[in-house]
């Protein structure tokens, strides 16, 4: 087998969407690339350009010994959160996690790479999104 990651975008809007992340190590870590692109999104405000997303919920468990990064994908990319065993986080009273759009290379993707495989095992993750479309 190799390493298996998974995106579902179980719900979305012109406003919101929850996508579940969902992933199998196996072989490595996981080298950064982006989980959550633009084109993931079917369901966007007509009138307007979607430019990235705004976090304002996230939820995980994962294998113990095993890190996941989450950063806005960009020439430097933007950490939104290091994530390690279980938890919950709402952003949402503090006006969620956003993107600063203006550096170099931001495209509005989430990406997604993992620390600590430890060689011989198999490791897993599940992390849940509530996302806010950011437009232009």
């Amino acid at each position: 087998m190799s390493n298996k990651l998974e995106i579902q975008i179980t719900q979305e809007g012109p406003r919101n969407a929850i996508v579940k992340l969902t992933g199998i190590i196996d072989t490595s870590d996981i080298v950064e690339s982006p989980a959550i692109s633009l084109v993931d999104c079917l369901n966007n405000d007509v009138n307007l350009t979607l430019a990235g997303f705004r976090v304002d919920l996230i939820e995980w468990s994962m294998s113990a010994g095993m890190e996941i990064q989450l950063a806005w994908n960009g020439t430097i990319p933007q950490q939104i959160f290091p994530l390690a065993g279980r938890g919950r986080i709402n952003s949402t009273n503090y006006g969620g996690f956003i993107p600063d759009t203006t550096r170099p290379g931001y495209d509005g993707s989430i990406n997604l790479y993992s620390n600590g495989y430890a060689a011989g095992t198999v490791q897993n993750f599940t992390i849940i999104l509530e996302l806010i479309k950011l437009y232009q």
